[in-house]
């Protein structure tokens, strides 16, 4: 027997069954391909039947070619297992049981993976990942905005959360998404979470006026005050001329009723900018709020407790004192605003300045005009 001959048969025998695997393994490939148009077609004419059958044969198929050496790392195996994994989560939203048992309990992280593997592998089907993680983010906002109205808050902030899993793979953040799945979050009662999700919008400079308070507000709420002071302190660290971060760690303050730090912080808020309304409004408000509260409790002592009651109208008249100031510089900005002029005509009037109670009242008979 030639040795020679046999060796070369069986190289050549090898080589014959290499080629076959690798075109059975090709064929899987293109079998998931079509399925998946399949499952277009079916999604188009609404024929639902025909849409699980073709999704679940699409599965079937990419599974057995992202398990194979030959195929696991081919960029359209990558992107046809994105395709359908994602499709597979989207229908999992319809709520069919039976369906759903097909579905693995880590389908987003699957086809989050497959997309972004294929994105970074090769730039072959860049558009076309890019045309369906868009179209996701669409569908997810839409799913998001229907549950949050009708008050299924988990499932609106789930929706909106996984928009930015999807976002990831083309590198990039939609920080409304994240916005949005702290406000579900805390319409939740599920204030930890809402705060998280608050602080990584804030960390992206997303709405800087309002994120800020809503992340320490969220943590206030979960319980956690030093927390929310913490994220605030940190935040002036690192920004120290932000007037937002004065303005929120004020106004935190004021829920924790801390006089001296609404003081210090919504004061350095309108050092930084001194057309800052809000920052005036606030903190003259805060302190006329607490001037009123004394002089009623005082109003409502009985007389033989003068004492007293005198001890509560001067802390009023000093509360009062703090409030004017920011309140007059407020009106300069705002002069039409109505309440804040009532309410500086009664502190005027407590603190015996006719002058200031006259001109308020001018100003606030011609703002009614």
């Amino acid at each position: 027997m030639n040795y020679l001959n046999i060796t070369k048969g069986a190289i050549l025998a090898g080589i014959l069954l290499v080629s076959s695997l690798s075109f059975a393994q090709k064929k899987v490939e293109t079998d998931a391909a079509l399925a998946f148009q399949n499952y277009e077609k079916a999604q188009i004419s609404g024929d639902m039947v025909e849409m699980k059958k073709q999704l679940i044969k699409a599965k079937e198929s990419i599974d057995i070619a992202a398990a194979n050496p030959e195929t696991e790392k081919s960029p359209k195996t990558l992107f046809l297992k994105g395709e359908i994994y994602t499709s597979m989560l989207l229908m999992k939203m319809l709520g069919d049981a039976e369906f759903n048992k097909n579905v693995p309990e880590n389908a987003k992280e699957i086809s989050t993976k497959a997309y972004k593997e294929a994105y970074d592998l090769s730039n072959k089907y860049d558009s076309d990942i890019e045309n369906s993680v868009n179209t996701i983010k669409t569908m997810l906002y839409s799913t998001g905005s229907a549950a949050f109205d009708a008050k299924k808050y988990k499932e609106a902030m789930m929706a909106f959360s996984t928009v930015n899993d999807y976002m990831n793979v083309l590198n990039q953040l939609d920080t409304t998404a994240i916005y949005y799945a702290g406000i579900a979050a805390e319409n939740d009662s599920n204030y930890v979470q809402a705060a998280e999700y608050y602080k990584r919008a804030a960390d992206a400079n997303y709405k800087p006026n309002e994120i800020y308070r809503a992340t320490a507000m969220a943590y206030i709420k979960a319980g956690q005050n030093e927390k929310a002071v913490d994220f605030l302190k940190q935040a002036i660290a690192k920004s120290p001329k932000d007037k937002h971060l004065y303005f929120a760690l004020g106004t935190i303050a004021m829920e924790m009723n801390d006089d001296k730090t609404v003081l210090e912080n919504l004061n350095k808020a309108v050092e930084i900018d001194p057309n800052y309304g809000d920052a005036y409004y606030n903190l003259g408000s805060y302190f006329s709020g607490k001037g009123f509260e004394l002089r009623q409790k005082a109003g409502n002592l009985p007389p033989n407790a003068k004492k007293e009651s005198d001890e509560l109208l001067a802390k009023s008249l000093e509360f009062y004192g703090f409030a004017m100031d920011p309140l007059e510089k407020y009106v300069a900005i705002s002069p039409k605003d109505l309440d804040v002029l009532s309410s500086l005509i009664k502190i005027a009037r407590a603190l015996k300045n006719t002058e200031k109670e006259a001109k308020y009242k001018q100003m606030l008979d011609a703002a009614k005009q």
